[in-house]
């Protein structure tokens, strides 16, 4: 499977387009400060999934899945504040935080599914419970089974 073919990424491409269109019609200084580090924090996330995505073993793919979170938590920190100082309408906000959201759930179940041999693709509560994955559990409240995302084809070329 080609990484164009990824859900998570598509996904992750459709929320840098919103955010670059929305920052890119902000003029002199909110464009300047504000706009560049919304941009490249939001830019970053399927930049880092791509990454990772080439990667030969599993420890790297998953790195780089950990690194692009934290992008994308640096990216919602953006639409807050970007809200806060008046550069987005209530609508627009609680669609962008909406579309982070539901990438978070995506991307915690794209992480749990590296690794996983085919006939384990599909996530249970009831699998995970003797799996634990502290990584998965550090404040994150956003987890979805790999089934509601992604296709078994997707979960088995992981």
């Amino acid at each position: 499977m080609k990484l164009e073919d990824l859900k998570l990424y598509q996904e992750c491409l459709n929320l840098e387009a919103t955010i670059w269109k929305i920052a890119n019609n902000w003029e002199g200084f909110n464009k300047d400060t504000v706009g560049k580090s919304f941009v490249n924090a939001a830019d970053a996330i399927s930049s880092n999934i791509a990454g990772g995505y080439g990667r030969y073993n599993f420890k790297d793919k998953k790195h780089y899945c950990y690194i692009s979170r934290g992008f994308l938590l640096e990216t919602k920190g953006w639409v807050i504040k970007s809200k806060e100082r008046g550069l987005l309408d209530e609508t627009t906000h609680n669609e962008l935080i909406e579309n982070v959201e539901k990438i978070h759930r995506m991307l915690n179940a794209y992480i749990r599914s590296i690794g996983r041999k085919k006939e384990d693709s599909t996530y249970s509560d009831a699998t995970n419970s003797n799996n634990y994955d502290e990584d998965d559990n550090h404040g994150n409240s956003f987890t979805a089974s790999a089934d509601e995302f992604f296709s078994e084809e997707e979960l088995s070329n992981a």
